[in-house]
């Protein structure tokens, strides 16, 4: 009994301290038309994140910040900062989790004329697999805008990406 309790103590201790950092760089896209003009997902811009979780048993909490590219469709560039809460479904070998994302838009760019959109809120949700160092995600996100007149007040995005484990 002493033995199980002091190889369960080990291993909780053990995870308590796991600190993880991923920096991850793929492409986004708009998952609906924002300004009703464009309604394929033909235009991909450049994504890049850095986040840093740490380990409680079955789940990740941490915290992350990313840089989303201008899509055609858009004409606009965010940079939100979130926590993130991941979800590993089972913990060997290959790791699958799922992921939620809540934040607060740090910075909002459009490089349209007499349009002064403001983010406000980000949140997300989506799939991902740890392989050893690195990491794949899938991720549909939602970023609030307001001040932009030509479009809704919801960015609706999908990204894949790609990430490296360097802690």
């Amino acid at each position: 009994m002493k033995k199980g309790l002091i190889a369960a103590f080990l291993m909780l201790s053990t995870a308590a301290f796991s600190m993880d950092a991923h920096l991850r760089l793929g492409a986004i896209t708009d998952a609906s038309s924002y300004n009703k003009e464009d309604k394929s997902f033909e235009s991909y811009a450049p994504t890049m994140s850095l986040e840093v979780t740490q380990t409680l048993l079955l789940a990740d909490i941490g915290v992350g910040i990313a840089y989303n590219g201008k899509t055609s469709g858009t004409e606009i560039e965010t940079v939100p900062a979130y926590g993130l809460i991941k979800m590993n479904l089972f913990p060997i070998g290959v790791k699958p989790y799922l992921v939620g994302k809540l934040g607060k838009v740090l910075y909002t760019r459009d490089s349209v004329s007499n349009s002064k959109p403001d983010g406000k809120y980000f949140y997300g949700a989506g799939v991902g697999m740890d392989l050893f160092s690195l990491q794949a995600e899938v991720l549909y996100s939602v970023t609030e805008i307001d001040g932009d007149r030509r479009g809704n007040d919801n960015l609706e995005q999908v990204s894949f990406t790609l990430g490296y484990n360097f802690f």
